[in-house]
């Protein structure tokens, strides 16, 4: 009886996914921060020094959702090294897909319920890169599981207890990818409307848990006003996302590019991964490269003269408004491309980035229309009796509409951005389909 129970515990059976993600961490991780990391780790630093050598608005704080960082400085004050706390990332998806399993156990049978978290893990193989590195993905899965699981508890039972916790995750995760912050102010007049229209209880919560979350995120927004004189600002990067997502010329294809001129740290990265010739492809991403870099140059020049992160972003606002009112159509192509590069993994720019190759690029594209098929139909199902739609299924909804709206607004460069919402998507379409299915029995 006691084993019974042991290989029942939802810890027990997950074990597996810290064992596998200890091991990806020990093979890929490395002991030097990479990329994003490097901005990571260095605002870690800064936070450590209380920003005595770089100002905030000269360092990278307000680029990040400031959580991340944070949680780095307390580890590295600790001692931790670069490594020791990419292996953190192991324990984040541990927890977060834990509670994703303790969640579906509330609604699906124990063995679709360990089908369906295992086919989070490995959902998206990216998972295993991103996890390795110093990225804050980890820690956004984490809180976007904890928070789906504490809104169902909500949602069943709405006691102030329950209202607080999942309003504290809502917030954490918005802290730490600063886009679920704008959900968190959408869904507020979404449930207002639907509150007024529908009268239904489900969107009197939603307000509430929105508002809420809301009210936790304001000493973020009033540090940020103390040192940008701006209300309500939560990073300084849409600017330049929004920019490109808006830029008129084709080669970009809406693409995020770095604005380095001279210089793109994508098409610069080769690997013997790419399984293509590497001479020839820096003589066409050159060709490529110099057009975009020739295109923008102009306006990068201009930019140079703007002072600190704020004035920038600000001019970055105002081109790309200035781009959608001037090139209306571009600017929708644009977006399209950015909606297919999020769900399918394509179009990528024209030049190669590793380490994607032709083949990987292949598998991926499947994969994510086999994936993108099945959220469909789980969207057909729902609309087709939105009345026997559970109130988590009606909240799962809302986050996924406004979440990948408004992420595909914005220049899109990988699927790396659909990793935070995964359990959401795959929790819907899993209720979606044993919704349908229950129906089906009760009818007949």
């Amino acid at each position: 009886m006691k084993r019974k129970l042991l290989l029942e515990n939802p810890w027990v059976l997950t074990l597996p996914i810290l064992l596998i993600f200890l091991v990806d961490v020990y093979a890929l991780g490395k002991s030097v921060p990479l990329s994003d990391g490097i901005r990571y780790w260095q605002t870690a630093s800064d936070i450590l020094n209380g920003f005595r050598d770089t100002p905030v608005l000269e360092g990278y704080l307000l680029l990040n959702g400031p959580l991340y960082p944070l949680l780095l400085a307390f580890f590295k004050g600790l001692g931790f090294s670069v490594k020791a706390c990419i292996f953190l990332n192991a324990g984040f998806l541990y927890i977060g897909f834990t509670y994703f399993l303790k969640t579906a156990f509330q609604f699906l049978t124990q063995k679709k319920a360990i089908w369906v978290t295992y086919i989070l893990v490995f959902v998206d193989p990216f998972l295993f890169y991103w996890g390795a590195k110093l990225y804050s993905e980890p820690l956004a899965i984490l809180w976007i599981c904890l928070l789906l699981y504490s809104v169902s508890e909500y949602l069943k039972s709405p006691t102030k207890r329950l209202l607080f916790k999942a309003a504290l995750f809502f917030c954490l995760l918005a802290l730490t990818r600063v886009i679920f912050a704008y959900v968190i102010v959408a869904l507020i007049p979404i449930g207002f409307l639907g509150y007024l229209v529908l009268k239904k209880e489900i969107y009197k919560k939603l307000v509430k848990l929105s508002s809420l979350s809301l009210l936790f995120c304001v000493p973020y927004l009033i540090f940020t006003y103390s040192i940008t004189n701006k209300i309500f600002y939560w990073s300084g990067n849409g600017g330049l996302l929004l920019y490109w997502t808006s830029s008129p010329y084709k080669s970009d294809m809406g693409e995020w590019h770095t604005l380095q001129i001279n210089h793109d740290h994508f098409a610069a990265r080769y690997n013997a991964f790419s399984g293509l010739d590497s001479l020839y492809l820096r003589k066409v991403n050159d060709i490529i490269i110099n057009e975009i870099n020739n295109n923008h140059r102009p306006f990068v020049e201009r930019l140079a003269s703007t002072k600190g992160l704020v004035e920038s972003d600000e001019a970055l606002k105002t081109k790309a408004i200035e781009n959608i009112k001037s090139h209306p159509a571009s600017f929708l192509q644009n977006w399209f491309l950015n909606t297919g590069r999020l769900l399918v993994g394509i179009p990528h720019a024209l030049y190669h980035k590793p380490p994607f190759s032709p083949f990987f690029t292949l598998v991926n594209t499947v994969k994510s229309s086999f994936v993108l098929c099945f959220l469909l139909m789980a969207l057909v199902l729902f609309f087709r009796k939105p009345k026997a739609a559970s109130p988590l299924l009606i909240w799962m909804l809302l986050v996924l509409a406004i979440y990948l709206g408004g992420q595909s607004l914005l220049a899109v460069q990988s699927q790396r951005f659909l990793l935070p919402i995964y359990p959401l998507m795959l929790m819907f379409i899993a209720l979606s389909f044993s919704n349908n299915i229950q129906i089906l029995k009760h009818s007949h």
